[in-house]
């Protein structure tokens, strides 16, 4: 239940991506177009060099940087801090720039709103988005033009704030669907793990039954007619006892196996793993012959789970490559993938947090570097 949810709180996070993604192409290009708006209409009326020509610059510049960083994987506190300066922002250049096109610069601003508050407050916030501009026109003397302004890009900012609520289920639902389909794929290994119990269950108890009940009296029968024959006979019926009661014991050995449930093995989840994610290559270098405790079995294949979901959704990552091996009483795990780091260090979001809890709590050790700008994951396990 914990494990769910976790991944249930990251559906309801922005999807972390490079600053220049092409998601991210379209907002660039239109924050460029609009600050060049502003830009000539502060120094056509204050001049190229005036201090207002230089605050609006170093604002806009800030409030594309506040755009793309608001959308990774930071605490909600600092989401809305941004958020609120990106605002204040928008009213300042309303202050300095009358004549610009701020309220198109807010485009931006209310795209960013669907990810971070309810769908039901999602419409109001055209308001905020207008109001600077608005307050601006009503104390300067409102005209045609400023309603036009206003009517218009209040239009952008409602189709905005509807694109990418849509956006966002969308992508919500996507991971929802992943989620349920990898569910899905547990639950049916652990089916076929408890139906392979079962039946070796039922074998062990078919041979303890009857095999182990007439190899029982074949024992006594030998030993009794062993005692029974002539001395010429004896040394044969010996041997005949002797080998029915290390039969008899065999049997017995096997159903005792039998009845043990089958440990996971660690590369054989990790390949079943590696199924669900046909666009990245992994490469399990974990021998056949280790054998681990079931909690450290689990506790490495959530690492791996978490590690392929991270490569694939932030890093774009091709190929991964997962080393496990022993050493004394502490079992190591290495995950290394061809994905891009760009940033260091690492926000760690929900998953990284929930993976490093996991691991702390079993009293091992999580490290993270970046080695050639990839993300390396190591996991030390001391094995009770």
């Amino acid at each position: 239940m914990d494990i769910l949810s976790e991944q249930q709180r990251q559906l309801q996070a922005p999807n972390r991506r490079s600053w220049f993604a092409k998601e991210n192409w379209a907002a660039i290009i239109t924050w460029a177009a609009f600050s060049y708006i502003q830009i000539t209409a502060v120094s056509r009326s204050d001049g190229l060099t005036s201090w207002q020509t230089v605050v609006v610059a170093l604002s806009l510049l800030l409030f594309i940087a506040l755009f793309l960083i608001s959308q990774g994987e930071l605490s909600i506190r600092r989401q809305w801090l941004q958020l609120g300066s990106m605002w204040l922002i928008l009213a300042l250049n309303s202050a300095l720039v009358s004549q610009g096109f701020t309220p198109g610069l807010a485009v931006l601003w209310v795209a960013l709103l669907p990810w971070f508050m309810p769908e039901r407050w999602l419409y109001w916030m055209v308001v905020p988005a207008l109001a600077p501009h608005a307050v601006v026109s009503v104390l300067n003397g409102p005209g045609i033009g400023d309603f036009i302004m206003l009517l218009t890009c209040g239009t952008f900012q409602f189709f905005a704030i509807f694109a990418m609520s849509k956006a966002r289920s969308e992508s919500m639902a996507r991971e929802a669907l992943a989620l349920t389909h990898q569910q899905l794929l547990d639950a049916q290994g652990k089916l076929a793990e408890q139906a392979a119990d079962a039946e070796r269950l039922r074998i062990a108890r078919d041979l303890h039954d009857s095999l182990g009940h007439h190899l029982t009296a074949l024992v006594i029968q030998l030993q009794v007619a062993e005692y029974q024959a002539d001395p010429a006979h004896q040394p044969q019926l010996q041997h005949c006892h002797q080998l029915a009661k290390q039969l008899l014991q065999d049997i017995r050995h096997s159903v005792s196996q039998l009845r043990e449930p089958q440990k996971p093995h660690l590369a054989s989840q990790c390949r079943a793993l590696a199924e669900n994610f046909p666009q990245l290559k992994l490469q399990c270098q974990i021998s056949a012959e280790l054998t681990l405790d079931p909690l450290s079995t689990a506790l490495l294949f959530r690492v791996c789970q978490e590690a392929l979901t991270n490569s694939i959704r932030h890093a774009k990552a091709t190929k991964a490559t997962v080393e496990v091996w022993r050493h004394h009483r502490t079992v190591c795990l290495r995950y290394l993938d061809n994905g891009h780091c760009p940033v260091w260090p690492l926000v760690e979001g929900n998953g990284l947090q929930g993976m490093r809890e996991r691991i702390e709590e079993a009293g091992g050790k999580l490290l993270l570097s970046r080695p050639a700008q990839s993300l390396q994951i190591d996991v030390e396990l001391t094995e009770s």
